[in-house]
């Protein structure tokens, strides 16, 4: 089962829930994604594989499955309850103005929903609908799912955590079954690496665990000793591989400070394989100024070659390219998908500290229009906002929002530069500043921003949003040094 709150290709209704058949047979590991393509490629109408269909919307709650219903909640609030086989509506009832995030938990034949202005819900269903059982207003709004684990349930909204149970916390009586005997045609199939994705800083060592697993996914025998090779999948886009080695199940990165990332193939005595894959984030101090890649790609609409960005890069696949610019390569935000006109990009250990980051950024644009560009240090976002021109400092914008006037013109580069200090008490101060790339740096700081509650740890990172995916947004000369 599946949903979306998107347009469709095929009629002009917005959003659909489909119940989906899956082919009898599915890749293997390392084997290429299966592809669900109509015989008829001109129709493209999904209909080979496409069991039922209801024109609902939602875009990032999901379904929940029990007794052969599937149960969801719409954008507009709506709970709607469907027959999973047949698709059959068995009901639909209002239950709030809208839904954004939260998806519904089914426990014991009650759900629990949680929504987006605090009303949290425990609903009985039935053939007709639901009888509601408890309504709850929590302080702050639900985007987080519910969650239930011994005798409670769990629900975090944006201002705080809250559990609910017995109020003499009596523990339930209901223990864990035991695990199932191993099916008498069990057998060892392929290999399993624990970890199996893995991030490093240069020059780490991690130990590895490789165990055999059946067609069930069980775990036959433990420890077993394999044969790791670099490995690049035939499908890949960006054919890079991971600065590391592996020996007698352990992978060290190499010391060289560069990020890297890609896969190793373990292999066994008799033959059984499986995948490792993984990333190495640089130390710091770092810099990036992109004239290390080879522009080799050809782009479909622009009619110009760039480069893939960084694979170990979080959040920058499809979403940042590196390109050539007036001689020098620069990273350019895409603009080909508009479901990714923004991106939020990582690229350092997520336990940096005590650091100072620094770019160089521009945007595309007019007087009416113009994108938003900056860095990440420490979980705070440093950003230059084009159409209200300003410089803002922010961190999820309930806690920390604060901006300065600051104004800058398109087409012409500027220089960002943040750090973050935390004091003992745990109370910090974020100070920025920005002037026009080749002038002196100013000695003040554009703005400063006292945070009470300080993020202590965070790695660094970028920020572009191009509006409508209108305007391109850019990034040169990264530095990441310690304060």
């Amino acid at each position: 089962m599946s949903i979306h709150g998107k347009e469709n290709i095929d009629a002009a209704e917005e959003g659909r829930m489909i119940g989906l058949k899956l082919p009898t047979k599915l890749p293997a590991a390392g084997e290429a994604q299966a592809i669900l393509k109509d015989k008829d490629l001109t129709l493209a109408n999904g209909k080979e594989w496409e069991l039922w269909r209801h024109p609902f919307a939602m875009f990032t709650s999901s379904p929940v499955l029990a007794d052969g219903r599937v149960y969801q909640v719409t954008k507009t609030g709506v709970l709607v309850c469907v027959e999973a086989k047949t698709g059959k509506l068995i009901f639909s009832q209002k239950l709030n103005n809208e839904q954004i995030h939260s998806s519904p938990l089914y426990s014991e034949g009650k759900l629990y929903i949680g929504f987006p202005n605090g009303r949290f819900l425990v609903v009985k269903p039935n053939d007709d609908g639901v009888e509601v059982l408890s309504e709850t207003e929590l302080e702050g709004g639900i985007l987080g799912s519910p969650v239930a684990w011994n005798g409670k349930v769990y629900i975090h909204t944006m201002s705080k955590l809250y559990v609910f149970g017995k109020a003499n916390g009596e523990q339930p009586k209901a223990t864990l079954p035991a695990a199932p005997a191993q099916p008498a045609d069990s057998k060892a199939v392929a290999l399993q690496i624990v970890p199996g994705d893995i991030l490093l800083k240069p020059g780490e060592k991690l130990d590895l665990t490789v165990n055999t697993i059946d067609q069930y996914g069980n775990v036959v025998k433990s420890g077993v000793k394999a044969d790791f090779a670099k490995f690049i999948p035939a499908t890949a886009k960006v054919k890079t591989q991971m600065s590391a080695s592996v020996a007698n199940n352990a992978i060290t990165a190499d010391a060289v400070n560069v990020s890297s990332a890609g896969a190793f193939k373990a292999t066994s005595a008799d033959g059984l394989t499986g995948l490792l894959r993984g990333r190495i984030l640089p130390k710091i101090p770092y810099e990036q100024d992109f004239e290390g890649y080879d522009l080799t790609v050809d782009h479909p609409g622009d009619g110009v070659k760039y480069a893939f960005p960084p694979l170990a890069w979080t959040g920058a696949r499809l979403k940042w390219e590196v390109r050539d610019l007036d001689g020098n390569k620069v990273f350019r935000k895409t603009l080909d998908r508009v479901l990714f006109q923004r991106a939020i990009t990582i690229f350092g250990d997520p336990a940096s500290s005590n650091y100072t980051v620094q770019a160089d950024v521009m945007t595309d644009g007019n007087r009416r229009i113009k994108g938003n560009v900056g860095v990440i240090n420490q979980r705070y976002y440093i950003t230059l906002i084009g159409n209200q021109q300003i410089l803002e400092v922010s961190s999820n914008h309930e806690r920390v929002k604060e901006s300065v006037p600051f104004k800058w013109a398109p087409n012409q580069w500027y220089t960002l530069k943040s750090r973050v200090d935390v004091a003992k008490d745990g109370s910090g101060v974020v100070r920025a500043k920005a002037w026009p790339k080749g002038e002196p740096e100013p000695k003040e700081w554009t703005i400063e921003v006292n945070h009470k509650n300080a993020h202590k740890l965070g790695a660094p990172g970028i920020i572009g949003f191009s509006p409508q995916s209108l305007k391109p947004v850019y990034i040169d000369n990264i530095k990441i040094n310690r304060n």
